[in-house]
């Protein structure tokens, strides 16, 4: 099988379970038209080594790349595609520049003073503290936390329901019985 036809057909799988798949499709398209319309037997691993290291250092993008090759040669190699994965043996080890870090609850309670001073927000500061103390108290991410609405939280049984998460999951729950109270102050509501 010709290298963009496998790659379409990949493609195609995984955007039929539901995924978007968008970035890794792109990378995979770079991937063949740097090889060119090859039959599948026919990519080298040093082909394939030059595409992933580019011009420049080893970088995050280096092992997306990688990660991106990696499932597509499985799919590949189930279908028979092709019987051998010309991906590199030994990898470079990933330099990660992001820690994640955890407020304590005295960092936490500092944030919150502060933001009843803000001067430059144009949210209200009842909005950011429900804001910070959502995202602290559940670990959603912020993109998730700013797509709620109104019908999305459920005060009397403490569910949230977070309907678009990264990974493009739909209707997730979420307890959030200690956040009860902060919420409904938010949204006016006086729930004991």
């Amino acid at each position: 099988m010709k290298l963009p036809e496998a790659v379409a057909a990949y493609v195609a799988y995984k955007q039929s379970l539901g995924m978007r798949f968008a970035t890794e499709a792109r990378t995979l398209k770079s991937f063949y038209r740097t090889l060119g319309d090859i039959d599948m037997r026919e990519v080298s691993a040093d082909r394939v080594y030059a595409f992933l290291a580019g011009k420049g250092p080893v970088t995050t993008f280096w092992h997306r790349k990688l990660g991106a090759l990696r499932g597509f040669y499985r799919f590949a190699i189930a279908r028979g595609y092709t019987t051998i994965s010309p991906l590199p043996l030994t990898v470079p080890e990933e330099h990660r520049t992001f820690v994640p870090y955890i407020y304590s609850r005295e960092e936490m309670k500092r944030l919150l003073a502060a933001m009843a001073d803000r001067e430059r927000c144009n949210l209200s500061s009842l909005a950011c503290r429900t804001l910070l103390l959502l995202l602290y108290g559940t670990g959603l991410r912020i993109g998730e936390a700013v797509g709620l609405n109104l019908a999305d939280v459920d005060l009397d049984y403490g569910i949230l329901c977070i309907r678009d998460t990264k990974f493009y999951n739909y209707a997730a729950s979420l307890t959030m019985l200690d956040l009860n109270g902060v919420i409904a102050n938010s949204k006016g509501i006086n729930k004991k």
